[in-house]
């Protein structure tokens, strides 16, 4: 009977912890999916001021994914662009309604921001 019961506890621990690892694999995974539209976001930035489709079309990726629906916000000018790669996430019923975007700064540097509905141990370094 102790056996059984040890082997029951073991078991409901083993179950919690890869629950926990698949859900920070899927954050990782929209996070990278969100850095995959930085580079294309700053070319169109270098063309100059005739480019007006700052959309996930524009950036010739896509606007929605498995887990995410993402929006692109035209950068502003000589100030930082917050939300400049948005993510809505989609099909994690644990994180309803939650969002992360990538943020630009006046000079160009990129910063992960995470809605305080995600756990911080799901997210990677660059979102904390």
């Amino acid at each position: 009977m102790i056996i059984v019961a040890i082997v029951g506890i073991l078991a409901s621990i083993a179950i919690i912890s890869y629950q926990n690892q698949i859900r920070k694999t899927q954050i990782m995974v929209i996070y990278q999916t969100l850095n995959d539209f930085r580079m294309p976001y700053q070319i169109l930035l270098n063309d100059g001021d005739g480019v007006i489709d700052f959309s996930p079309n524009g950036l010739n990726m896509p606007s929605n994914t498995k887990y995410c629906q993402f929006s692109v916000t035209a950068p502003n000018t000589n100030t930082a662009t917050p939300n400049a790669i948005h993510c809505q996430i989609k099909n994690l019923s644990y994180l309803p309604n939650q969002t992360i975007s990538l943020d630009r700064s006046t000079d160009g540097d990129w910063s992960c921001k995470a809605s305080a509905g995600i756990s911080k141990s799901y997210l990677p370094q660059d979102c904390q």
